[in-house]
């Protein structure tokens, strides 16, 4: 007996949320939308037949719309224009002042004129003579992060810029993270990427406060293509908790008597220069737990413990369709359950094993990125695969 249409519903809904919640966690400014509980203004079509070639066309506009919708959201939510700096010279984020040159360049200031100034990280910490500039050039190279406070980066500033509603609390820059270049399959460049507490008052409003990110990829690519084709976000967690605090922060503002706003503008100072204090610690941690546990993993594959196991079961498994090839870097993708996905390379090696999103997957497999891969390509992948793990 089918359950009532009512429940039917309640069931779709909750598998379209749990959809929204995935693919917010793995976008680059998705933190924007923590806590908040903003819903999503989706338009869809929905079919009343199920005829062969009907539901996948309407299911891919509505991942297009789904996608729209979430852009909109993030834009909508934010008192800034994402992944872009503020210029008070054009009056703008939309110039062409507002975005760094080079993936490998942070924010470093305003000038005078109100023109943002970016420059090469590992440059800009030669400059301050930072002790950690060694860290950037080991291989691998280790992240650093700098902490700079609003008024650092806006002493240049001609004193009429300074009235507007928009404020720069302070930022965290951070170098290097290694980025996929679409350019050379399998290989990554460093990037640096900047962190700006941003705030924006209108007239007779308490304040909304955000979190910026500033950067681009090796060729001048959007963060958010870039790491779509990575399949997840290093810094997620960290911007995840900062907003979440600076939500709190809004909310304090919030609850202050209007003739007392000047006093608790400054009691949230110390706040906001705790939380980029714990911020640039949080990256700087999660980097090195993550090159840890990296390295845990290598020793375990070297071993033959349950990585290699996992990958050769669901190789043994797999079906034709969870048997791909990566058209970018020419590797084969082995897809298990609960979003398992094992890397290989030509030589039957395994690279790498991490687990997306079925949303991740799916666009992969529509856009081309991912292709079924070949009777004969599979027949050699399983005998490389299986002579390597005979002799390793």
């Amino acid at each position: 007996m089918s359950p009532p249409s009512s429940d039917r519903i309640l069931q779709a809904m909750k598998l379209l949320a749990e959809e929204v919640r995935a693919r917010i966690d793995l976008h680059p400014l998705g933190h924007l939308l923590a806590g908040r509980g903003e819903p999503l203004d989706l338009q869809l079509a929905v079919p009343t037949s199920l005829r062969e070639g009907r539901l996948e066309q309407m299911s891919r506009d509505a991942e297009e719309a789904l996608q729209t919708a979430l852009q909109e959201l993030i834009q909508h939510t934010a008192v800034f224009q994402p992944g872009r700096v503020f210029c008070f010279r054009c009056h703008s984020a939309e110039c062409e002042h507002a975005v760094p040159s080079d993936g490998r360049q942070v924010f470093t200031g305003y000038r005078g004129t109100g023109a943002p100034r970016f420059q090469d990280f590992g440059q800009w910490l030669l400059q301050r003579r930072d002790p950690r500039v060694d860290l950037l050039y080991r291989e691998p190279p280790q992240l650093v992060a700098v902490v700079s406070s609003g008024a650092e980066l806006t002493a240049d500033l001609l004193p009429e810029f300074r009235k507007s509603g928009y404020r720069l609390h302070g930022q965290v820059a951070v170098g290097w993270f290694l980025a996929p270049d679409a350019a050379v399959p399998g290989h990554r460049r460093p990037i640096a990427v900047t962190f700006q507490v941003i705030s924006s008052r209108s007239q007779g409003s308490n304040g909304r406060f955000g979190l910026n990110v500033i950067g681009i990829g090796p060729h001048g690519e959007p963060l958010d293509h870039l790491w779509d084709r990575l399949g997840e976000i290093p810094w997620g967690d960290a911007v995840r908790w900062a907003q979440t605090v600076l939500g709190g922060i809004e909310h304090q503002l919030a609850r202050a008597p209007r003739g007392d706003l000047k006093q608790a503008d400054k009691a949230i100072e110390p706040r906001i220069e705790g939380l980029l204090n714990a911020l640039a610690r949080r990256l700087e941690k999660g980097f090195r737990g993550k090159e840890r546990r990296t390295q845990h993993a290598q020793q375990r594959h070297r071993e033959g413990d349950r990585p290699t196991r996992m990958a050769l079961a669901d190789l043994a498994r797999a079906t034709p369709e969870n048997l791909l090839v990566d058209t970018r870097r020419e590797t084969l993708v082995v897809v298990g359950d609960r979003g398992r996905a094992h890397v290989f390379n030509q030589a039957g090696k395994l690279v790498t094993s991490v687990r997306y999103s079925p949303a991740v997957i799916e666009k992969r497999r529509q856009n081309g990125l991912w292709r079924q891969a070949a009777a004969e390509e599979v027949r050699v992948l399983r005998e490389q695969v299986m002579e390597r793990a005979g002799t390793d």
